[in-house]
């Protein structure tokens, strides 16, 4: 009976990992350019914050005259991991909710920060 529900359990964790873990985000965020329109909901300066997802995984996102690089990686849902070649924030790893609807990006950090994003031409 015990390896009846062990064989169960490790056949639905394998099914999630194949059809339930999908992310949101796949094909929607690979090589496009992205520039801060919101922080907090308040307006920003233009071009003060972008974001860019190359094709080959490659991150680039400036904050005024910061330059941050490093990866990102599509995770489950809305999630998206970026690992920066130098902190941010006192971290070098992030996992940021992000979503897109047409021409608009919003970011979301874990603590809540909501950053709005217009693709760039």
């Amino acid at each position: 009976m015990r390896a009846t529900h062990l064989l169960h359990g490790l056949l639905l964790v394998a099914l999630l990992s194949v059809f339930g873990c999908s992310s949101n985000n796949k094909g929607k965020i690979e090589g496009t350019k992205w520039t801060g329109v919101t922080f907090k909901g308040a307006p920003l300066r233009k071009d003060a914050v972008t974001l860019e997802f190359r094709s080959d995984k490659k991150l680039i996102y400036r904050v005024e005259a910061q330059t941050y690089s490093g990866t990102y990686s599509l995770g489950t849902g809305d999630n998206v991991s970026f690992n920066f070649d130098q902190e941010l924030a006192g971290r070098k790893n992030h996992v940021e909710k992000i979503r897109v609807d047409g021409n608009r990006l919003t970011m979301t950090d874990s603590d809540g920060t909501e950053v709005g994003f217009d693709r760039a031409q």
